[in-house]
């Protein structure tokens, strides 16, 4: 009973002192010394106004009035506002009558981070102010300055830039800073809320003082928030210059853009609807950024090489140099609809009226040159290929100074142009070229096979492939040495009259044609075969998908000796047009001579005719009908007079 006595007594002893150690806590004291070692840590003025009281739970320590963090010597707006101010101390120190500071946490508290029209920034804190002395500490009876913990909650954040007119506000900032020491590492908990989306940020920094003076310091750091993260670890300052390794992470960059306040722009698949990028970076100025051996992956293409990204502006503005195997940019054009089987001049296969969403070429601006193994940009198809690539306000020109696709070469170059409405355009020349592929990926005509030297200059517009292909304009012309043309046999043709199956082979072609309103027009079409040749005119409804052609061979010395042409109209929808002989147009060509001949021929046995029967004679340079008809005439007078007689 006596130890449990003496237990007692001391216990009461001790929370009695200590109880007069708080009522004895220098309260004033603390929030002065709080507000000089922020000061100086800073390199700002820091002011803490009201009345501060006792705290003793959770903390030990003291609770202020408004605070506030002083701003640029160039700007009047404060760094920081808040509401209040807790300052938790140690315990054990605190009964010495010392000042140990171990927490802070400011209250609601609002911050403004401006950048002005010359690229200052509000919290650039320069080196801040030198350290106190030794002896200055233990005049003032205070330890080396640390911090435990700070703390953020409620805080908003104004982000304000001058040179570009934007301002943006974060909102629910709820943040946790642990600073054992200033020579030693520091982490950061952060989490917010920017448009109804939430942001996280995990980050450590190797030396505190170091980042504060301006200086590299090992930085590793993850931001998060919808649609995507962000990964680094290198080295960095507080303006946000560093180097190191840099991950880049998006299931919808969309999103992710819009969470950033970048705009929410949608991309075509291919070009980065998701994205996954690992790159070496170096970030300097403020606003460029240099990725060197980055692997970018933009959902189904994956590219490497080296870009930099200048951040400053509107928009970024990226130049690179980049390789790629296999790159699919098909859904810069949509696809065709199904076939019909129509066999109505006006019926068509009909293109895709959905659509095509280019609004994310206005995302970025760009500078590049690609190598490619192949690339799929719907319209067209390369095979291995150096292509040069703009991207100017929605406008994305490729160049192919050095190009193979369909077997050939390729030279030109092809546009998507969305300012101000989509439209599509190029000026493509191909030598020795696969013919069926090419015109099948560019109008959509599928007959004709071979190897060809080839040109299209063309220009579509409108918001679905519909639109666009029906409203084509342009020219182009072709040669060929050989191929053929499926859906009829010319040899079938000209031997039975019969020639709407089979396949024509020919030895030479050539012609030339002009688009507009999305309707090809050709006049001059010259093909020769073995014991034939042809010519042709008429039109292509590149729109419509429709044909109507007036296609006519000609049979060398079939006919005593004479040429025989035997004229064939092509008419109806590309998907099953009739092949039908003029048999009119024949009889023109080929029986001329013999048809005057027989016409004359039937004209003198009508006038003899006439006469025998009716006794009416044809007059020089009177008609037949006009002879018969007078003729009649003269007759019914003579009938009528015998009445009288």
């Amino acid at each position: 009973m006596r130890i449990l006595r003496g237990l007692f007594f001391g216990v009461v002893v001790f929370l009695g002192f200590a109880a007069l150690g708080l009522f004895l806590l220098p309260k004033e004291r603390i929030a002065k010394v709080a507000s000089a070692e922020i000061s100086k840590a800073l390199g700002r003025e820091v002011s803490i106004t009201g009345d501060i009281g006792l705290s003793v739970w959770p903390v030990l320590g003291v609770k202020t009035g408004p605070v506030v963090v002083a701003g640029p010597d160039w700007d009047a707006a404060p760094l920081l506002k808040a509401e209040g101010l807790s300052i938790g101390v140690g315990a054990a120190a605190a009964l010495r009558r010392e000042v140990e500071i171990r927490r802070v946490e400011l209250v609601n508290p609002e911050i403004t981070l401006i950048t002005a029209k010359d690229g200052r920034v509000s919290w650039d804190f320069g080196a801040g102010a030198p350290a106190e002395s030794a002896d200055a500490g233990a005049a003032g009876g205070v330890t080396p300055f640390s911090l435990a913990r700070a703390s953020v909650t409620g805080g908003t954040v104004l982000i304000e830039d001058r040179s570009t007119g934007t301002r943006e506000k974060i909102t629910a900032l709820d943040a946790e800073l642990s600073l054992p020491d200033m020579a030693g590492p520091a982490t950061l908990s952060l989490g917010a809320v920017r448009g109804g989306a939430a942001l996280t940020l995990e980050a450590r920094v190797g030396h505190a003082g170091d980042l504060l003076a301006g200086r590299l310091t090992p930085v590793t750091a993850r931001f998060a928030t919808a649609g995507g993260s962000l990964g680094f670890e290198g080295r960095a300052t507080q303006a946000f210059e560093a180097e190191g390794q840099l991950s880049v992470s998006t299931s919808s960059t969309s999103t992710f853009m819009q969470s950033l306040g970048l705009g929410a722009a949608e991309l075509p698949r291919g070009l980065g609807q998701a994205i996954d990028l690992t790159a070496k970076m170096t970030f300097s100025g403020g606003e460029v950024l240099n990725l060197r051996a980055m692997t970018l992956k933009l959902d189904q293409n994956t590219l490497t090489g080296d870009a930099d990204i200048r951040l400053g502006g509107g928009k970024p503005k990226i130049t690179a140099k980049l390789a790629a195997g296999a790159l699919d940019f098909a859904a810069l054009a949509a696809s065709g609809g199904s076939g019909s089987s129509s066999d109505t001049a006006s019926a068509g296969t009909g293109w895709s009226t959905t659509a095509i969403d280019a609004s994310g070429l206005a995302a970025v601006d760009a500078d590049m040159s690609l190598s490619v193994q192949s690339l799929d940009a719907g319209m067209i198809k390369l095979g291995a290929s150096q292509i040069g690539v703009s991207l100017d306000t929605s406008r994305l020109v490729m160049k192919l100074p050095k190009a193979t696709g369909y077997n050939g070469q390729i030279t030109g170059e092809f546009v998507v142009n969305n300012r101000g409405g989509l439209s599509v355009g190029g000026n493509i020349n191909v030598l020795q070229a696969d013919v069926k592929p090419l015109l099948t990926d560019l109008m959509g005509v599928e007959r004709l096979s071979g190897k060809a030297d080839g040109f299209v200059k063309f220009l579509g517009s409108g918001s679905t492939l519909n639109a666009i292909m029906t409203s084509l304009s342009g020219n182009g012309g072709i040669a060929m040495a050989g191929g053929t043309i499926s859906g009829f046999d010319l040899n079938g043709l000209m031997g039975t009259g019969n020639g709407e199956k089979g396949t024509t082979v020919f030895d030479k072609l050539g012609a030339s044609f002009d688009m507009a309103g999305g309707v090809l027009t050709n006049d001059n079409l010259n093909m020769a075969l073995p014991r034939f040749t042809a010519t042709g005119k008429g039109q292509i409804g590149l729109g419509a998908q429709t044909i109507d052609y007036l296609f006519t061979p000609v049979a060398l010395k079939a006919n005593s000796g004479q040429d025989l042409a035997f004229p064939v109209r092509i008419r109806g929808p590309w998907s099953n047009p009739r092949i039908v002989p003029d048999l009119s147009a024949a009889i023109d060509l080929n029986f001329k001579e013999k048809k005057e001949e027989v016409k004359q021929k039937a004209d003198t046995a009508i006038k003899q005719k006439l006469e025998r029967e009716l006794g009416v004679t044809v007059g020089e340079g009177e008609s037949v009908e006009d002879a018969v008809k007078q003729g009649i005439e003269d007759k019914l007078k003579k009938e009528l007079f015998k009445i009288f007689e």
